[in-house]
């Protein structure tokens, strides 16, 4: 019986890619580097800001990556919320689960802050019993530390839970905890790498995860 499931954020619940992209471009600029188009960034995002920003100016120092980072962020919190927008149905997965009592999480390798101000911003209407990005002292995902303490959190098994993710990181993710890996086809990656890192199902809408799991309860 599924008790709790585990949601990524960007290109699972949300499509943050536009805004995303805009605050790396303007850090691009920054340093004389030619902008990206938006959809370029779907090969990029995934592993945090700070990796990121290694991967789009691997030139630079260590220091100078925070200082983009800094910049980043500085951009990204005066218009996280301009573009972006909740996937289509997602309202209706989302209410499918709380209405049953299911509880729901989101682990993230955003920044913590813009996590949870997404959440709140977009996702108030329903009630998250946990909504963690990126923090000291929790390795982001693909390891399975955030996983495990949400776990603990709210207090079911791996086996209770299902795990609904866009990426390669987060079937990793699912796969290392023992919770059963969902993969989403609307997000920032594609069938081949889901398949290839342990998606048990596949879906191309959110309904599908409504009907997926309504047939899991009659099991």
């Amino acid at each position: 019986m599924i008790k709790a499931v585990i949601f990524d954020l960007d290109g699972t619940l949300l499509d943050t890619l536009e805004d995303i992209a805009i605050s790396c471009n303007h850090v691009l600029k920054h340093y004389n580097k030619t902008p990206l188009h938006v959809e370029e960034y779907k090969s990029y995002v995934g592993l945090g800001a700070a990796q990121l920003f290694r991967d789009l100016l691997p030139a630079l120092t260590s220091s100078e990556q925070k200082e983009a980072l800094a910049l980043f962020e500085k951009h990204y919190a005066k218009q996280f919320d301009k573009n972006t927008k909740m996937y289509e149905n997602i309202n209706k997965m989302l209410t499918f689960f709380q209405v049953r009592g299911i509880k729901m999480a989101v682990l993230s390798n955003k920044p913590n802050s813009f996590t949870k101000k997404c959440v709140m911003k977009y996702l108030r209407n329903w009630k998250f019993d946990a909504v963690y990005g990126i923090r000291d002292g929790i390795p982001r995902k693909p390891d399975p530390s955030g996983a495990i303490e949400i776990l603990k959190e709210l207090h079911v098994d791996p086996s209770e839970c299902l795990f609904v993710g866009d990426m390669k990181i987060d079937m990793i993710t699912a796969n290392s905890t023992n919770i059963t890996p969902i993969g989403v086809l609307w997000g920032f990656r594609g069938r081949e790498e889901l398949v290839e890192h342990g998606a048990k199902y596949i879906v191309k809408d959110p309904i599908e995860i409504i009907k997926l799991v309504s047939l899991m309860g009659r099991n």
